[in-house]
């Protein structure tokens, strides 16, 4: 039997390179071999989203299991590693990612325009803290000279401030879900004083809620060892009630501690959101339900695990993101059992044993 932890045998939209006009304005990439096509004439819901966070919180991660068919902007070595090691499959990145955030607002107008975001089911920004420095660099460098022969040291940020706008507006005409990953920017005050809350990481604190203002769900990527996952307890922050940090959910799922996993976040949600799974990992769902529902019954997310795996050859990355999924699902719906009227806060419960579960079996 062929190794089942070859990437390779993950089927995967494949996009030709871009090919640049006279006036150097991005051209659509145009998948050749896409799953789960989605039609010009279907109207689905989608999704803005901004998760920001310390580095290494899992959120390159979490985008790429939560849309794997998604295009990705960003560093193509990074966010393929990334998929490669931690979830077994090879993603769709931007042959030519935007370098700034000029180059972002002509990919958006260019996707939504042409209509060819639905070719991918979403359209994910890796990072976009990364595009906000390098456009404030070149914009000094660019920016005009007053009559004291000083450049105009406001103009990158008045450039900032209009491409967020620019942005946002290019997002909602796109189709597809849009998740725009940021670093994290600590809470602090402004050159005038005035306290600003913590956020997506730009240059300019007075910009820190222009592009989450626009979104559905703004999340801080944060870990939390009472979370059950028993590899990585990832959770989203979400309070809107809390001054100190820029966050906030449309979907009415996102709590203080979410588990961090946006693909069961909008599953859980009741506007009807369209997800994919890679072609050949359907069965995925079927483990990340068996998980979900031994959590409900009250089964040890360890013995959850063991049950929904024992048997299975399947590549053993691809097993771990499917459990993953069904430990999400499993917290998400204990949450969805609790009374509206219910305001006890309830700590989800983590295993007692302290010791790993063996990995799932291999072929």
């Amino acid at each position: 039997m062929q190794d089942s932890r070859c990437a390779s045998t993950v089927k995967r939209p494949q996009i030709d390179r871009l090919v640049f006009t006279e006036s150097d304005s991005i051209q659509t990439p145009k998948p050749t071999n896409l799953e789960n096509f989605m039609s010009e004439e279907t109207e689905l819901p989608s999704v803005m989203i901004t998760v920001y966070g310390k580095p290494k919180q899992k959120k390159t991660s979490d985008a790429l299991a939560a849309f794997p068919t998604a295009l990705f902007c960003g560093v193509p070595s990074a966010i393929t590693l990334v998929a490669q090691n931690e979830l077994g499959f090879t993603p769709t990145v931007h042959p030519d990612s935007p370098k700034n955030l000029t180059g972002l607002t002509d990919l958006l107008r260019a996707l939504g325009q042409s209509n060819s975001a639905k070719n991918y089911g979403a359209v994910v920004i890796d990072d976009f803290s990364h595009l906000c420095q390098q456009s404030m660099l070149e914009w000094t460098e660019e920016a005009p000279t007053g009559r004291s022969g000083k450049k105009d040291r406001f103009y990158p940020y008045q450039q900032l401030n209009q491409r967020l706008l620019e942005i946002a507006h290019a997002a909602r005409h796109l189709g597809v879900h849009l998740i725009m990953n940021f670093h994290e920017r600590t809470p602090g005050t402004n050159a005038d004083g005035r306290f600003c809350p913590g956020g997506p990481d730009v240059p300019s604190r007075n910009q820190i809620e222009t592009l989450p203002s626009w979104c559905d769900i703004n999340v801080r990527a944060m870990v939390d060892p009472n979370y059950p996952d028993p590899w990585f307890p990832s959770i989203y922050y979400c309070d809107p009630t809390d001054p100190e940090w820029v966050t906030g959910d449309r979907t009415g799922v996102c709590t203080k501690k979410t588990p961090g996993n946006l693909r069961e976040v909008l599953r859980a949600s009741e506007s009807n959101y369209h997800l994919t799974r890679l072609s050949g990992l359907e069965w995925q769902d079927e483990v990340a339900e068996s998980v979900a529902q031994d959590m409900l019954k009250g089964v040890a997310v360890q013995e959850a695990i063991q049950s929904a795996v024992s048997g299975r050859t399947d590549n053993q990355l691809h097993l771990r993101w499917a459990c993953q999924d069904g430990i999400a699902r499993g917290v998400l719906l204990k949450q969805a059992q609790q009374s509206l009227f219910d305001f006890t806060e309830k700590e989800v419960a983590s295993s007692n044993s302290p010791s790993l579960p063996p990995p799932p079996p291999s072929s």
